[in-house]
């Protein structure tokens, strides 16, 4: 990668640094190593002039890119070091920057992070003392005491970060200084965990999610650092390379590893193939009450009509139609009462809808509420769908220490090409261990037992399936229901248990 130009833009933003393309360290790995020229004495003072021939990397791969192209689309960022202290520099390309308006919730308004991990263990898949979460609010734009800081993040309070935060040309930016560890010995070819990550908001809400280690492709440093990149430590003058060690796994390594094994040596237990034609099986389906959309916010009514759902062509049409008064119809059918289990391999093919509003959903609750109440019992959501948002797919587990209410879901959204105009299937292996989701046979995302208590894992009880098409509601009419909208449709192929 040619670093110039870089060089270049960084220096835009202060008129005391100088353009140089002699770097003092070698350009990164993309998405696997960064390297950390040392020594290299940076003074915390929101100029950058000391950074010259330090390398920026540009980061540009993103969960999801910020619909606005002028903003929240890229970051930069640098890394150095002297014997006692770890200098980082990072910049947000933001033409709107929003701070101060979600409260502590920094992850949901412009804010840049970076991790690490000193310990040594470079695939520790759990935080311990000495790994970090540094998260840097764009409230912090102009602070005039870089020991006083709005800050968030896993251990962060463990190690006194001082910073400036400031406005650039094209956004903001911050430079950090933080004390190494006492038993870190700093020298050429030291390898430390590392990653990066950007959030970013066009109005109000995070829309954007700018992710630098290759590993993390589910927003999951902030639980799992063996996700994490490499840092290299890099003495100016020297000619060799150093390489990173113990670089990660894979999503299907990671699914190897912590048991998952997909549909192999498992058979299937219940199904149905919609091979029949008229109501659904009521040996194997029952209806949900009429107003079961309420907790939500819904805008139809549940029924038992054919209208709304129906067998045909082998396959189950769920249906929501507006009538002339503009009042929604639509079916949610559950297993409850034919079947549930407890672990399993559950998958379901189908083609979702279209329409602005249109929200429909694959998910599992518990047959008895043993923990209590939502969320204390769990909720497994193997597909969710907007209309809003056109081929994203969501998928989440509720418990009672991870949910939406508290800003703790364990959550993973990701375009999935043609999800309206064709069949895909949606998959989650459930044992003991964890929930591993599949795409099309591919794994998507995974959720570990963490061993604890039902607050964590609520997991080892029967649940059964739902399926349903919700209007509007608090997440499904976020952005208005399309006004021309007056039916949309999911089309179920099948669904199947295996154990």
């Amino acid at each position: 990668m040619l670093i110039f130009p870089l060089l270049l833009a960084l220096a835009a933003c202060s008129p005391e640094k100088e353009s140089s393309n002699k770097l003092i360290a070698p350009d990164e790995i993309a998405g696997v190593a960064a390297y950390i020229p040392f020594p290299v004495k940076i003074t915390i003072d929101g100029k950058t002039g000391d950074w010259n021939g330090v390398p920026v990397q540009r980061v540009e791969t993103a969960l999801q890119k910020g619909p606005d192209r002028g903003q929240n689309q890229y970051i930069n960022f640098s890394l150095a070091s002297d014997a006692g202290s770890l200098y980082i520099f990072m910049e947000s390309e933001d033409s709107n920057i929003i701070g101060g308006r979600h409260g502590v919730d920094y992850w949901n308004e412009d804010s840049m992070e970076f991790y690490l991990n000193f310990t040594g263990n470079l695939l520790a898949n759990a935080y311990t003392d000495g790994i970090i979460q540094i998260t840097v609010s764009a409230v912090n734009i102009g602070n005039e005491d870089p020991g006083k800081l709005s800050i968030t993040g896993t251990n962060s309070s463990t190690l006194p970060v001082k910073a400036f935060a400031f406005k650039t040309e094209k956004g903001w930016a911050f430079e950090a200084a933080l004390p190494l560890p006492a038993t870190l010995n700093v020298t050429h070819g030291r390898n430390i965990g590392f990653q990066v990550h950007a959030n970013g908001a066009s109005h109000l809400d995070r829309d954007s999610k700018i992710v630098w280690s290759k590993i993390d492709t589910a927003d999951q440093s902030f639980t799992d650092p063996s996700l994490f990149g490499r840092a290299i430590f890099y003495q100016i003058g020297k000619n060799d390379k150093p390489q990173p060690l113990d670089t990660g796994l894979t999503m299907s390594d990671l699914f190897k590893k912590d048991g998952a094994g997909g549909k192999n040596g498992k058979s299937i237990v219940w199904a149905d193939e919609f091979d029949y034609k008229g109501a659904p099986d009521p040996a194997r389906w029952d209806y949900d009450s009429e107003d079961s959309g309420k907790y939500n916010e819904e805008l139809q009514r549940y029924t038992r009509s054919r209208k709304n759902s129906f067998v045909k062509r082998d396959a189950l049409t769920i249906r929501a139609i507006k009538d002339g008064k503009g009042n929604w119809t639509s079916a949610r059918l559950v297993t409850r009462g034919r079947a549930q289990w407890t672990y399993g391999y559950i998958e379901v093919c189908a083609k979702l809808c279209r329409g602005k509003g249109s929200w429909p959903a694959i998910w599992m609750m518990p047959f008895s509420d043993t923990y209590g109440p939502w969320p204390r019992s769990g909720e497994i959501d193997i597909m969710e769908f907007v209309g809003h948002d056109p081929d994203r797919i969501h998928t989440s587990v509720h418990t009672h220490a991870y949910n939406h209410r508290i800003k703790t879901q364990k959550t993973r959204a990701e375009n999935v090409k043609g999800v309206s105009d064709e069949f895909h299937t949606y998959a989650i292996e459930w044992n003991s261990k964890g929930i591993f989701w599949y795409v099309d046979d591919e794994p998507f995302y995974y959720f570990l037992n963490e061993g604890k208590d039902s607050r964590t894992w609520p997991f080892n009880k029967p649940f059964y399936v739902i399926l349903n098409l919700a209007m509007g509601g608090t997440w499904g009419g976020m952005y208005g229901v399309d006004e021309d909208l007056k039916r949309a449709e999911m089309v179920v192929d099948y669904v199947r248990v295996y154990q």
